[in-house]
């Protein structure tokens, strides 16, 4: 089933060179994009434009092809709303608890993280070329990458922001694990369909039940008359009139050595009981007839 798709992996992809390039001719405007939680109120874009923000070409490389080959497949697996809701839980995880910790926040090494150890939990064997040449099976490549990445943090930016990364990352991924066996939205309407249509047909068993239930009293009686021999009344007449109008013709109707009337759970619920019905005192009567006259003289 093919998930809804946004393509958010190269918009997020798009937003990164965009910003990459317009803070490499302007340091005032790679100073605004830095979160810092004393300057939330005055600048709110910063809870957003940090992650963007990066230290050098070789990072930046490197960030964008690990959103490249893991987003897009997450992205194309859940559908582009729960990889939204899972960015967002990332970034404002790591934002939160660097709010808390009074520490200022840029770049997406959080983000990197959590996106590593998620598609290695996706898919662990998936093998990549390091550096282009050596190729490495996913799971290793999450432990080794997502070590070095949360060291560089701790590293370079203090054990503060470094916290404030492993939150990010922790969130995103925790995310990913509460939510991994949730079915998808599509899905989910798919089974609430079905629901609903098993309780319009139970409804409908219902009250095709309680219309046959209410005509088998008379049934039974015009049965054991017609098995008698005596003459058809004007209610029997009226009683088969009533049960060939409801016939349904879409309705194959079982033999009628099968007909047990209304007290037999299929029969009980079931469209075709008129026609069974209606057949099953026409042959009465017709029986009835044939042991009265054998010779077929028409003579009681």
């Amino acid at each position: 089933m093919r998930r809804e798709q946004w393509h958010l992996t190269e918009a997020l992809i798009f937003a990164h060179f965009a910003f990459y390039f317009l803070t490499a001719t302007s340091p005032d405007i790679r100073q605004a994009m830095i979160f810092y939680p004393q300057a939330l109120v005055a600048r709110p874009w910063s809870v957003i434009t940090f992650q963007f923000l990066h230290g050098g070409m070789l990072g930046f490389f490197f960030s964008m092809l690990i959103l490249w080959i893991m987003g897009r497949p997450l992205e194309e697996e859940w559908g582009s709303p729960r990889f939204l809701v899972f960015w967002l839980v990332s970034v404002f995880g790591a934002v939160a608890t660097a709010y808390i910790l009074g520490q200022p926040l840029a770049g997406d090494i959080f983000y990197q993280t959590s996106l590593l150890f998620t598609f290695a939990t996706v898919a662990p064997d998936v093998e990549l070329l390091l550096f282009f040449v050596l190729p490495v099976k996913v799971k290793w490549l999450a432990i080794l990458g997502g070590g070095f990445l949360l060291y560089s943090s701790f590293a370079n930016f203090g054990p503060l922001t470094g916290a404030a990364n492993a939150a990010g990352m922790s969130a995103g991924y925790v995310f990913f694990l509460a939510t991994r066996k949730l079915p998808s939205r599509r899905k989910l309407a798919f089974k609430l369909k079905q629901a609903k249509g098993k309780a319009v047909e139970v409804a409908k068993e219902t009250v095709v039940q309680r219309r046959n239930e209410s005509w088998d009293p008379a049934v039974r009686a015009a049965v054991v008359r017609a098995e008698a021999g005596g003459p058809s009344s004007a209610e029997d007449e009226a009683l088969l009139a009533e049960l060939d109008k409801a016939k349904d013709p879409s309705v194959t109707i079982c033999p009628p050595e099968e007909f047990n009337f209304a007290g037999d759970p299929i029969c009980g619920s079931c469209p075709g009981y008129p026609e069974c019905a209606a057949r099953a005192i026409r042959l009465a009567g017709k029986e009835s007839a044939e042991s009265q006259d054998p010779a077929g003289t028409g003579e009681a």
